[in-house]
């Protein structure tokens, strides 16, 4: 009995070391030397990641801006002011990647949000070359108005892409998708929410969903809710007649980000709380609010929710006491935060982006104790998430082990 328990305590803290299994890699700092010229970045927003490839926008010290990447060990210029439009003598204006910045990767193209002197919106790279994916040069598909792309906010996945844009006469917002070489209509304010009279007034978010797309749009007269358009037919995902699992009426939808046969979403409550949830075949459960206390004790309560993603069954989000948290594991953990230490320094602040994990591993860019305009010290690094349960299977091997020397 006595190795049996020696054996269970040792278990129990490879438990606790299995609790925070992070592994952080440095994919480039304000010492590394910007591809494109002589000077190294001096700062970064917008990091976003998939298989690998991280995507970014970096500035150095003449205040040039550029989307970059990076594999492995080789960063590259995607797009910055010495980069012409594709098929184009307009060269990229880098005032657009500092005042509008966004980008995704996804489906292995990197898109982002761009402008030259008489075209603008995103464009993609596909590892080799850029391509437009939707500017002032298309048309609407329902009005043969030029698109006017008013919003970096897009998701992409191979030569998919749903975007936010208006048309340029007219000013009308939609939300459209591109698939291959058509382009539909996902939502405009033609459009009622399924069951009701109003039209849309308000779109605030929208994500793939494989065939189908899923968006948060609004009415006039208050309600809101996300919604699924697929095959040309909307239904509704939830709306702001549900409640939450403690009775509130969720008023206020925010981001979603579909989950396979669920979804997962941020919305305020009709008192004012914002929190995370699930959507599924059940119904809707919290996976977290702002009033909850954080594992790792750093403030009384969350004080907020900031950008999220779901990716693999596993949330990543930022709090509003600047941490970044995750549930791996069913388990809420503090993934990186103010007061942290990388690479011996003193982390003062992390940001995540809403395209920074891509199920396995998460991106982020941090800020370290003495960056200032005369020494800046930043850097991006990457997280390797491990799949749900694989800590379980580490310790039921240990088990099973245990087993087996107790039976010899």
């Amino acid at each position: 009995m006595k190795r049996l328990l020696i054996s269970l305590s040792m278990l129990a803290a490879g438990q606790a070391a299995l609790a925070q299994p992070w592994r952080f890699t440095k994919i480039v700092d304000t010492d590394t030397p910007v591809p494109s010229g002589f000077e190294t970045y001096t700062g970064f927003s917008t990091v976003s990641i998939e298989n690998g490839r991280v995507a970014f926008i970096g500035s150095d010290s003449a205040f040039r801006y550029g989307v970059y990447d990076s594999i492995g060990q080789l960063t590259r210029v995607i797009a910055d002011r010495n980069t012409n439009l594709p098929d184009s003598n307009e060269k990229f204006s880098q005032d657009i990647f500092f005042h509008l910045p966004g980008n995704d990767v996804g489906g292995g193209t990197l898109s982002f949000f761009g402008a030259g002197t008489t075209r603008g919106g995103l464009y993609g790279h596909d590892g080799t070359s850029l391509r437009t994916l939707v500017d002032n040069t298309f048309k609407l598909p329902n009005s043969g108005e030029d698109f006017a792309v008013n919003t970096p906010r897009h998701d992409v996945s191979g030569t998919d892409v749903v975007f936010g844009a208006e048309g340029m006469a007219t000013h009308q917002p939609g939300i459209y998708r591109r698939r291959g070489d058509t382009f539909e209509v996902i939502a405009d304010k033609t459009m009622s929410p399924p069951g009701h009279a109003e039209t849309f007034s308000n779109f605030v978010d929208w994500r793939l969903d494989g065939d189908a797309t899923c968006f948060t749009a609004a009415t006039s007269n208050g309600h809101a809710g996300i919604f699924r358009s697929q095959g040309g037919q909307l239904t509704k995902i939830m709306d702001s007649n549900d409640v939450d699992p403690d009775g509130h009426r969720l008023a206020f939808p925010q981001y979603v980000r579909p989950a396979g046969a669920n979804t997962v979403f941020n919305a305020y409550t009709d008192n004012n709380i914002e929190g995370i949830y699930i959507k599924t075949g059940s119904g809707i459960d919290k996976l977290v609010d702002e009033t909850m206390a954080p594992p790792d004790g750093s403030s009384a309560t969350y004080g907020g929710i900031g950008t999220l993603d779901y990716q693999n069954n596993t949330l990543i989000f930022q709090a509003g006491n600047d941490v970044i948290y995750t549930n791996y594991g069913g388990t809420m953990q503090r993934l990186i935060g103010p007061g942290d230490t990388l690479d011996g320094k003193r982390v003062i602040a992390a940001v995540f982006d809403e395209h920074g994990f891509d199920g396995t591993t998460a991106a982020f860019w941090v800020i370290f104790a003495g960056d200032s305009s005369f020494h800046y010290d930043r850097a991006i690094y990457t997280v390797t998430i491990p799949a749900p349960g694989a800590a379980g299977l580490v310790l039921s091997g240990a088990i099973l082990a245990l087993g087996r020397r107790r039976r010899r």
